[in-house]
């Protein structure tokens, strides 16, 4: 099964979010009206805070995840969030920042959301995932992704405007060929989400995710909750 454990804004923090997009998006590029447009918007129902990136976990591993990831996060308290900023990773996909509003001090090397999220990784290679910690990202959520390669502006690529976060590789599709006014239009919306900063929310619970392939409308991926995680430290 391929998995992931994530959280999932509210509804009122992601109307808050697509009010935000539909004043942006009248300052995109203009389409050239031939052929499919440059950028795949993540569905509502799909939009989520990756926690973990699990990869393909043997379907008799999937209990022993469920029950490590269970004691785990039990030991972690419900975090407040917003989402704020905005980037792009691998020229290719475009994110809103996760910032965590736990009070910063010197002595934690980490805030609670990092460390939410080092937990969960942690717990996914206990049951056998081969997640490496490099891998892991800046918390975010997905908003929209380039169709095919974007090659004809390279020099963005890993480009990132909130708080000058780095992209990472391995985005999906990257070899598949290049879509017209991608490149533009991913630069004009981080650019325009860079300064935004949504309400702020109590995150009180995880899910761990299954993800088809394919299953999902108009061939898009199908997300299925398989357990969920309260975070009650």
């Amino acid at each position: 099964m391929r998995l992931f454990v994530s959280l999932t804004p509210p509804d009122h923090v992601l109307e808050h979010l697509d009010g935000a997009l539909d004043s942006v998006r009248t300052m995109a590029a203009p389409e050239s009206g031939k052929g499919p447009p440059a950028l795949r918007w993540v569905p509502d129902e799909l939009r989520h805070i990756t926690l973990a990136f699990y990869g393909e976990i043997p379907a008799g591993a999937v209990d022993e995840l469920i029950a490590g990831l269970t004691l785990e996060l039990a030991t972690h308290p419900p975090l407040d969030l917003r989402l704020r900023g905005a980037g792009v990773f691998s020229s290719r996909t475009l994110w809103a920042g996760v910032q965590d509003q736990a009070p910063s001090t010197h002595s934690r090397r980490n805030g609670p959301l990092v460390d939410l999220m080092i937990a969960c990784e942690q717990a996914g290679r206990t049951a056998g995932s081969n997640l490496s910690r490099h891998e892991r990202r800046r918390a975010h959520l997905t908003l929209a992704r380039a169709r095919g390669r974007v090659g004809a502006d390279r020099r963005h690529r890993g480009g990132a405007l909130h708080r000058g976060e780095r992209g990472h590789r391995g985005e999906p599709g990257h070899h598949r060929p290049a879509a017209p006014g991608a490149a533009v239009q991913l630069r004009q919306f981080a650019e325009a989400l860079a300064v935004y900063e949504g309400p702020v929310w109590t995150a009180g619970e995880a899910h761990l995710m299954r993800s088809e392939l394919g299953a999902g409308p108009g061939g898009g991926p199908q997300h299925r909750s398989l357990a969920v995680l309260p975070l009650t430290g």
